[in-house]
């Protein structure tokens, strides 16, 4: 019996440093947008395809603008597939957060500021889910409607990955509707 619950324990206390992989369900993240609004994801998407952007620092956020414009582009109010960019900023001392929201918000136009998530807390958390390599980074996952990952990458902008992850939307609504 002390070994089973030695297990557990061991199993519970690793189970949240593993990375995302492809049907895992995707932890809670709860930050607030830039329009002022407590949001819990994946629980506000559910029922949406949904692409997280999620970045760890100033260049990671300039990484990460360039899929989110593209993605706005060409999702702009798509009732069965959202976005949401995700800036972690736990790192950044609490006295300069509000500053750095403040910049992040005038560098938005504001149609894109209700899908622009920060966050302050977890963000050890976040770097192990996502695999982090390099802050610099933009980290993108895609969930399916029930919450649960279906495809990630990371790295700068890419027209090769972003066809990839197109195409997996326009397949994963075809199964929605099949």
């Amino acid at each position: 019996m002390l070994r089973y619950f030695c297990l557990l324990l061991f199993v519970a206390v690793l189970a949240p440093a593993q990375t995302l992989q492809p049907g895992a369900t995707l932890p809670q993240i709860k930050g607030t947008t830039l329009d002022e609004q407590e949001i819990i994801l994946p629980d506000a998407v559910t029922g949406k395809i949904t692409l997280l952007i999620i970045t760890f620092s100033k260049t990671g956020g300039e990484r990460g603008r360039a899929w989110n414009d593209r993605f706005f582009k060409d999702y702009p109010q798509d009732p069965k597939v959202t976005s949401y960019a995700i800036a972690m900023l736990q790192d950044v001392p609490s006295l300069f957060r509000g500053m750095v929201r403040g910049g992040i918000k005038r560098g938005l136009p504001a149609f894109m500021r209700r899908r622009f998530l920060t966050v302050t807390k977890d963000e050890d958390d976040w770097k192990r889910y996502v695999g982090l390599q390099d802050d610099k980074d933009a980290y993108l996952i895609l969930l399916d409607i029930k919450g649960w990952v279906q495809w990630s990458r990371h790295g700068q902008f890419d027209q090769a990955v972003y066809d990839s992850l197109k195409a997996t939307i326009t397949q994963m609504l075809s199964q929605k509707t099949s």
